[in-house]
């Protein structure tokens, strides 16, 4: 929504179904709400079920999505806005893109064209001498000698000051100009 300065009202009047994830962005424990017209809302439990999406108690991930939406709906257009800073940063490193360039929520995809390893070995010194942690989940990439990861901005964000962010990414820069 903050990216199309429009209500969630206004965005969802566009279409037939939404479907809001609880952990992306959010931060439940798993699942979401997909919002529609009575026929389609039924069918899709009928698929939900034949996939095995029914589980015996859903009382823990609705408790969690919605202590989270209450907590960090009104934080989205800061958290948006953090993602396009930080994005520019990841983007002005050698041999770093994000996905989108510019990104449109508060989540985007990092991409690097270097090995996984020598990433994980240059990201593992990075947090070790700055306290930062910036990956949690590094994976090969599309292509041979890339790795890539998603990277979700919430709450934590708030706790990094703008000093040691630059310290941060100084450190991967050098990391990766070697």
């Amino acid at each position: 929504m903050p990216y199309y300065g429009k209500t969630a009202d206004q965005v969802c009047a566009l279409f037939d179904s939404v479907y809001v994830s609880f952990y992306k962005g959010i931060g439940g424990v798993a699942g979401a709400i997909l919002a529609g017209k009575a026929a389609f809302t039924e069918e899709a439990k009928l698929w939900k079920r034949r996939y095995g999406g029914d589980l015996i108690s859903l009382y823990p991930y609705i408790l969690a999505a919605d202590y989270y939406l209450e907590k960090r709906l009104p934080k989205m257009a800061e958290y948006f806005e953090a993602s396009k800073a930080l994005a520019k940063q990841f983007n002005a490193l050698q041999d770093v893109k994000t996905r989108p360039e510019v990104p449109v929520s508060n989540m985007f995809h990092v991409h690097v064209s270097r090995e996984t390893e020598e990433m994980q070995a240059i990201f593992t010194a990075v947090q070790e001498k700055t306290d930062v942690g910036i990956v949690a989940n590094l994976r090969d990439g599309t292509s041979a000698g890339s790795c890539q990861f998603e990277l979700s901005l919430g709450d934590s964000i708030q706790d990094i000051s703008r000093e040691k962010l630059e310290e941060v990414f100084q450190e991967l820069d050098q990391a990766l100009r070697k």
